[in-house]
């Protein structure tokens, strides 16, 4: 797997949880060289490898069972405001191509939402029974606090993700200068905003936060912000639900398969910042519906996003591919 993004994050989850289990991670400028890959990550002694879906091609070996997991979808061209001219050059070819020969070749294909299950039956060539797994949240570690303030003042919004257009980090500063100063938006990631006119203290950077640290910035906000514009299952969605917190984002991709909106929180039309600002003054003025949301969206993910529902499922679709 390559390293340092959400993906990685579940095969390490599955590597703690079961024994045969190892993950070989590299670095992702290696895929610059696809067909570098299997050196680089070592899979020669595998007995199954189960990998990301857009590279999985470049890993499958005479008898080994070949288990492709799609954690995302950049192929149309709805993603194309948002990337750069070498990026939709990249998804319009090679990367295409990639993704075409990884279903045609693995033995099995999942997707960790029904949004990207979906996509990948409509836009690609490839089998129609792509089983969904859900990704799985630590419930043990993502707890609510238990002595959450009533009304912490100033209300605190946290933004994960990388500072792109992508995941929406250019509403950020417009929706602190609407909300005012009885609001802070905290955002983790590597880089820094202009945040120039819209006074002290009202946009926070926090650099970057170790994963086993996490938990304990959930407990210090009040609320998520998700202004990304897709996500193929939203990791920290899930985290912050099992944390007890409501969830404001944009009612796409696989959002709402995680946030019922108006229960566990509110979702917007994408880039509509009135709508993000209403949604948390709704918040800020009504500390009950606040905790009412964090509760159901706690209920949420022991029901439905538990590490335990997506071990054994992963540990069941091995066993029957081996």
């Amino acid at each position: 797997m390559p390293r340092d993004n959400g993906a990685c994050v579940v095969h390490e989850q599955l590597e703690a949880s079961l024994p045969e289990y190892h993950v070989n991670s590299y670095s992702p400028w290696w895929t610059l060289a696809p067909i570098t890959l299997p050196w680089v990550s070592s899979t020669r002694q595998a007995d199954l490898i189960h990998t990301e879906l857009n590279y999985a091609c470049f890993f499958k070996r005479p008898g080994v069972p070949l288990v492709a997991t799609a954690h995302g979808y950049s192929l149309d061209a709805f993603l194309a405001p948002y990337s750069s001219p070498l990026q939709r050059l990249h998804y319009r070819t090679d990367l295409r191509w990639f993704v075409e020969r990884s279903l045609a070749t693995a033995d099995r294909v999942t997707a960790v939402s029904q949004y990207l299950a979906e996509k990948l039956q409509q836009h690609m060539q490839c089998p129609t029974d792509i089983q969904v797994i859900y990704n799985g949240i630590d419930e043990t570690r993502f707890q609510p606090l238990l002595s959450k303030p009533h009304q912490r003042q100033p209300f605190r919004i946290l933004f994960c993700g990388k500072l792109t257009r992508k995941k929406g980090a250019d509403m950020i500063v417009p929706l602190a200068r609407m909300l005012g100063s009885d609001f802070e938006i905290h955002y983790v990631g590597g880089g820094e905003l202009n945040t120039t006119g819209i006074g002290a203290g009202r946009v926070i950077a926090l650099g970057q936060t170790a994963y086993n640290k996490m938990h304990e910035l959930y407990h210090s906000v009040d609320a998520l912000f998700v202004p990304s514009v897709r996500e193929g299952f939203g990791l920290s969605i899930a985290e912050a639900m099992a944390s007890g917190l409501p969830v404001v984002a944009n009612n796409c991709s696989a959002i709402p398969e995680l946030v019922r909106d108006g229960d566990g929180g509110f979702l917007c039309e994408i880039g509509q910042i009135k709508q993000y600002a209403e949604a948390f003054r709704k918040l800020m003025d009504a500390p009950q519906l606040c905790r009412s949301m964090g509760e159901f969206n706690r209920v949420q993910v022991e029901e439905k996003f538990t590490l335990s529902r997506m071990v054994n499922q992963y540990q069941d679709l091995f066993e029957s591919v081996r």
